[in-house]
């Protein structure tokens, strides 16, 4: 760390569902804080993108590096059925390397990492009054209980109802009376703040974790930001029209069996509530970074706004996220602000992962490295320098929900490809088709595309010790195998 004077404190943000382009230049969403006070004095990654689609799995690849193959957390551990309640035996997490580095931590809000244990056994403090324990999964009896009884709240106003026979109606978005001040997010700012002007009294370094919910669906805000956006002025997505007929048929089954009961103007506005709730996460945001100068430390602290995974949010008439592999759904904000380390206004056009920060806070804290570690260290992206070996492509692992369909994703600067284990596979050029309107998996004249996206999957699945190596008929559904492929 030479050119560091001293070990930086680090202020760690992370939302629920939040798509990449909410925070790009171009997207009417307002988030100032995020946009202006965090990227346009740091760095914004282009090309940022969470692991997998789903909290747990997702949010357990930030804190070990590790992709959700190796740590163990395949789905929601507080969904049934589950598939493993905990991280296996003996992985760690960044905040234990921290903890033994000499730093002060504190965790704030959601925490979804690991159903058997809670923040404080990984080196965590957790202030009271605001919990983070983890959710337990329920039994048989809770499950039926759970599903007769939960609809959208009561007091709900100008909102959407998606209705499902035998199951509870279900609110898409919606306006409920309610100030600001008392939504929970602003709560969680408010103790994160709290910690920030404690912590930084202390001669250690420090680490302010802040998990925060808002932007996960149902969107129901309450004004001012439920009205913040003009419905009338919200454009539908690009791919909004998509037919899906090339598509996986779930996808197909989705959208006509939930979202297809939505008018254009029910869907613009679901897009309008989401945004205002976006804008009142930068709010949140807001009062955490007012909060390091009025502790004097934000020249000595790096802060970072990012994910757990994104949200459809009207892509391709689809909304919420799981075995979908579209941008909306694995693009994720990821932005940066260490000053006197990253050039102001930076943009970073390469692949960057969740998995990348757990190594990346153990290089600028001096801890011991995470090993094993699927991600890569993001120090000299900030000082400007791209090692040579960084990885020219992304790879995603999506191992099942409720439903056990599974899916594995491989794009590089110009190709998506998608093995679905369910269903027939996905192949789009992102360059001519930027919005995957069109499925190419099935075109002899792409072929060549195909086998060479199909071997850089292997050569991933190799890296992150994957489990789709059965050579058993039934489920060696690639393509293309991996014996005459150069692994290594």
């Amino acid at each position: 760390m030479s050119g560091i004077k001293e070990r930086p404190n680090i202020l760690i943000v992370i939302t629920e569902h939040q798509q990449g382009w909410t925070v790009d230049p171009d997207c009417p969403c307002r988030m100032p804080n995020v946009k202006g006070r965090i990227a346009g004095e740091g760095v914004r990654f282009e090309r940022g993108y969470t692991p997998t689609a789903l909290c747990a799995p997702a949010r357990a690849s930030f804190s070990t590096g590790l992709y959700p193959t190796v740590h163990g957390m395949y789905n929601n551990y507080h969904s049934t059925p589950v598939m493993h309640s905990g991280l296996f035996p003996g992985v760690e997490l960044f905040s234990e390397h921290l903890r033994r580095a000499g730093y002060n931590l504190s965790y704030v809000g959601k925490w979804d990492v690991c159903g058997e244990r809670g923040p404080a056994d990984y080196g965590w403090e957790v202030p009271k009054g605001i919990s983070s324990k983890p959710a337990s999964s329920p039994g048989p009896g809770q499950r039926r209980k759970k599903a007769r009884y939960v609809g959208p709240p009561e007091d709900l106003q100008r909102g959407a109802i998606v209705r499902r026979s035998g199951w509870p109606d279900r609110a898409l978005y919606g306006t409920r009376p309610g100030k600001p001040e008392d939504m929970l997010d602003f709560a969680r700012g408010r103790v994160g703040a709290e910690e920030i002007e404690r912590l930084s009294k202390e001669p250690s370094p420090w680490v302010v974790y802040v998990g925060l919910t808002g932007i996960h669906d149902p969107y129901i805000a309450v004004e001012p930001y439920a009205s913040m956006y003009d419905s009338d002025e919200v454009p539908l997505p690009e791919n909004y029209r998509d037919t899906l007929e090339d598509k996986p048929a779930i996808y197909r089954r989705m959208r006509q069996q939930l979202w297809s009961q939505l008018s254009e103007r029910q869907v613009r506005e679901a897009i309008a509530h989401y945004w205002g709730l976006c804008t009142m996460t930068d709010d949140v945001v807001g009062m955490l970074l007012d909060a390091l100068e009025e502790a004097g430390v934000e020249g000595n602290t790096l802060v970072l706004y990012t994910s757990d995974h994104g949200d459809q949010a009207g892509g391709h008439g689809l909304f919420l996220k799981g075995v979908m592999p579209f941008e909306e759904s694995y693009r994720i904000p990821m932005v940066v602000r260490w000053p006197g380390v990253i050039r102001r206004g930076s943009i970073y056009s390469e692949f960057a992962t969740l998995c990348d920060f757990a190594p990346t806070f153990c290089e600028i804290a001096g801890a011991d490295k995470m090993e094993p570690c699927h991600g890569r260290s993001l120090v000299p992206i900030f000082r400007g320098s791209t090692p040579d070996d960084w990885p020219g492509s992304f790879y995603g692992q999506f191992l099942g929900a409720e439903y056990y369909y599974t899916q594995r994703i491989v794009r590089d600067d110009r190709y998506k490809y998608v093995f679905n284990g369910f269903d027939f596979d996905e192949l789009y050029d992102l360059q001519e088709d930027p919005h995957e309107m069109r499925n190419l998996a099935g075109d002899p004249n792409y072929e060549g595309v195909k086998r060479r996206m199909v071997e850089e999957m292997w050569r991933w699945a190799v890296k992150t010790d994957d489990i789709i190596f059965s050579s058993y008929p039934t489920v060696a559904l690639v393509p293309y195998g991996p014996q005459r492929v150069q692994l290594l």
